[in-house]
């Protein structure tokens, strides 16, 4: 004789409770996973050259207006080769833009950057070139 065990489904509002509870958990990890990632690239030498690379260029500094902030990073993406990019969105007391990093990792794992650019939103369809190396 085979003893055969009825399972009860869990209510509606169970399920919807688990459901709410989950989605808060995965979106608060992704929330905090970004931060993380966002605070360790801040942190690098290659970041700080980028920057100071805009910041000495005095057009865009006029142009964006001061005091200037620094913004959500786009997370690095290879380009072609062993070349990355990035983007910072950039807020002045003039406009807002978002600046564009692109940089090469070398053999002995440090980093040229190749090329400095930023897109205003108030000037349409223009990206302007800070630096090319």
């Amino acid at each position: 004789m085979m003893i055969t065990r009825q399972l009860k489904i869990p209510s509606f509002k169970s399920l919807s409770t688990i459901a709410l509870f989950g989605s808060v958990i995965v979106t608060a990890t992704g929330l905090i996973v970004r931060y993380d990632l966002e605070n360790k690239i801040r942190k690098t030498a290659t970041y700080k050259k980028a920057l100071k690379l805009f910041y000495d260029h005095k057009e865009t500094i006029k142009h964006l207006g001061e005091p200037i902030q620094e913004g959500r990073i786009t997370l690095p993406e290879y380009k072609s080769g062993n070349i990355k990019k990035f983007g910072i969105n950039v807020k002045g007391a003039n406009t807002t833009g978002k600046l564009y990093f692109e940089y090469q990792v070398q053999p002995d794992e440090s980093t040229e950057i190749k090329k400095v650019e930023i897109k205003f939103n108030d000037i349409a369809d223009k990206i302007f070139v800070i630096h090319t190396n």
